[in-house]
């Protein structure tokens, strides 16, 4: 199952179909009786999206721990990847198994263009570079990292193959 605990997101990515309409999340008493009734309903796995369900990180940390603890469900989590901590790693990627992060491109112009990140001239947190150190605090975790990539008219003759093995 799906699980989207939020349409908020940080990034405007022009091709996404989960253009924010609303904020609105569940409390986490709602939301623990959703999963409740989803494992009830046969559910074995969880996958946690959005938006950028890393908006809500102790949300997102305390269904990842009652999915996989008290429910005994599968978890996954889909993020653009640039709001994931190494503290949020440590709390709370033991309930974690697989962790599905969004690379476009390796160029930052070209993830500029998109939507996803800063561009080449920002100080801010360069989305490229965080992708890698997500990748590592997965390794540290043990928690199986996947690359989801949207093909567009903006990368599709980039040829990804080089940084895709380094990840």
């Amino acid at each position: 199952v799906n699980y989207f605990i939020s349409r908020k997101c940080n990034y405007a990515c022009k091709f996404c179909f989960h253009t924010q309409k609303t904020t609105h999340h569940l409390a986490l008493e709602q939301a623990k009786l959703g999963l409740r009734l989803l494992k009830d309903a046969g559910t074995e796995k969880i996958n946690f999206a959005g938006g950028e369900p890393f908006y809500f990180p102790e949300l997102l940390g305390q269904l990842c721990k009652i999915a996989s603890n008290d429910l005994d469900l599968a978890v996954s989590i889909i993020s653009n990847g640039s709001l994931i901590t190494r503290e949020w790693m440590e709390e709370y990627g033991r309930y974690v198994d697989v962790l599905g992060v969004s690379v476009d491109s390796f160029h930052d112009a070209t993830n500029a263009a998109i939507g996803r990140g800063e561009g080449p001239n920002s100080n801010k947190n360069n989305h490229l570079s965080r992708i890698f150190k997500v990748r590592e605090w997965c390794y540290e975790q043990d928690i199986i990292f996947k690359v989801n990539t949207v093909v567009c008219s903006k990368n599709w003759e980039e040829d990804m193959t080089d940084n895709i093995r380094k990840l």
